[in-house]
């Protein structure tokens, strides 16, 4: 599989890296092995997807933004599932376009520099839910 996942413990956080050319199977393989880690598990959860060292061919990443936007467990529109994007090089920039345009997903995917900006950007999304829920109660 061109993608290790991780799912950080005791933590709402699965983070996905990819290297190397991926294919619309690679996507598939990856969104199936989050689904069974997150098997049983609430939303959300957050997804960091780390493509600085990862590219795709274009029909691939049109596939790919097919797929995931149908919604299936695992996937990027899977309702527990809140995706953040990693890496600033043309294909992550294509790929972040495909997923806000009507007919994919109409998703905003927050994109940042690196894993460790994105955990603190996660971080204190949770913080801010958990917060949230304090307040409400």
């Amino acid at each position: 599989m061109a993608f290790t996942l991780e799912l950080l413990p005791d933590e709402s956080i699965l983070i996905a890296t990819g290297t190397g050319l991926l294919t619309v199977q690679d996507f598939a393989d990856m969104f199936e092995a989050s689904r069974k880690l997150l098997d049983g598990k609430e939303g959300p959860i957050y997804r960091i997807s780390d493509f600085r060292e990862a590219s795709s061919s274009f029909m691939d990443l049109i596939r790919m933004s097919q797929m995931a936007s149908k919604g299936t467990q695992g996937s990027t529109t899977d309702p527990r599932i809140k995706a953040i994007l990693v890496g600033t090089n043309q294909w992550v920039s294509l790929a972040r376009t495909i997923f806000e345009q009507p007919q994919y997903s109409a998703m905003r995917l927050p994109t940042l520099e690196n894993v460790e900006d994105a955990l603190t950007y996660v971080r204190a999304q949770l913080s801010a839910q958990a917060a949230q829920k304090v307040t409400a109660s």
